[in-house]
């Protein structure tokens, strides 16, 4: 009975629980989140750029409009990815213009996206024949 005394009394040795930054962690998903959308824009933007190319149109004066204003969002993306990586790889730590920077990125992102659908989506209609200016 002493020894089942003992036991009991025995202290038990806790595992030590991680501690969680929620804003770290929320930061971190919303990034994913980001970078998904944009990748998921910019296959959309090639697609776009590669169907103007495979049927001659932008070789024309409205085509040639289109594959421009598309390299451009394509551009302001693949900046976009840029940063994203730059952000993830840890260029970040101690840098406090890239931390200003991805705050700016978030906040003009959906503006981006928007546009590129928007001249991805034109460009859909001008090689369907629907487009008129």
């Amino acid at each position: 009975m002493a020894k089942q005394t003992a036991e009991r009394r025995k202290p038990k040795s806790r595992s030590i629980a991680a501690v969680v930054d929620l804003a770290e962690a929320r930061l971190s998903r919303k990034q994913q989140l980001a970078e998904r959308r944009v990748r998921a824009v910019l296959d959309d933007n090639r697609a776009a750029l590669t169907r103007l190319f495979a049927s001659g149109l932008i070789f024309t004066q409205k085509g040639s409009r289109a594959g421009r204003e598309l390299l451009g969002a394509h551009q302001a993306l693949l900046k976009v990815v840029d940063l994203f990586a730059r952000m993830t790889d840890g260029e970040a730590d101690g840098d406090r213009r890239l931390d200003l920077q991805g705050d700016e990125l978030f906040r003009h992102l959906d503006a981006q996206l928007a546009r590129t659908a928007q001249l991805t989506a034109r460009t859909g209609e001008f090689l369907s024949g629907r487009y008129r200016e």
